[in-house]
């Protein structure tokens, strides 16, 4: 048997709520509030940048419909979709993840920070440095690109939407 967690779960499929051939999703083991659900690649990788591109992909399309059910599910108010990337970042487990946490109004969850002033001088020599290397971001795994279906947009009257809990939280966000 496999030496990572999250590998023996998706083994036993364990609180396993969607699989297909890249990508599972299931209840987070040690939640950070109700309805924590995490999405990882089937195949074991460490951290993110392990992860082919177009498993990477998948895996934020299902975090994306994973949201929209706890909205619907459980009447989240919002959901944090996070990346715990290295020890540094907060990962515990071995094993690439996308957290999607349900969110509550006065929920107390300590997720967000505070932003540090910078100097220009250090902004513009770290610009640099992150230009260098982001030359190579596209070059590996590249796929032909493929049409995007654009949704037709829903006209959703104002009464209709009174009774829609859903809009109702939608218009509260600044």
């Amino acid at each position: 048997m496999s030496e990572c967690f999250f590998c023996e779960l998706i083994q036993k499929k364990a609180n396993l709520l969607y699989e297909d051939e890249k990508v599972v999703a299931m209840l987070a083991p040690d939640p950070v509030a109700l309805g924590h659900i995490v999405v990882l690649p089937r195949v074991h990788a460490p951290i993110i940048e392990a992860v082919p591109d177009f498993v990477a992909a998948d895996m934020f399309k299902v975090a994306n419909k994973v949201s929209t059910v706890i909205f619907d599910a459980l009447g989240a108010a919002g959901t944090n979709v996070l990346i715990q990337n290295g020890p540094p970042a907060g990962q515990r487990h071995n094993h690439a993840m996308v957290s999607v946490i349900p969110r509550a109004e006065g929920d107390n969850l300590q997720i967000g920070w505070q932003p540090k002033p910078a100097d220009e001088g250090v902004l513009g020599k770290m610009e640099g440095q992150i230009k260098d290397e982001a030359k190579n971001v596209g070059v590996f795994e590249r796929e032909k690109a493929k049409p995007i279906e654009q949704a037709k947009p829903v006209e959703v009257s104002k009464e209709s939407a009174k009774g829609d809990e859903r809009i109702k939280r939608l218009r509260r966000i600044p």
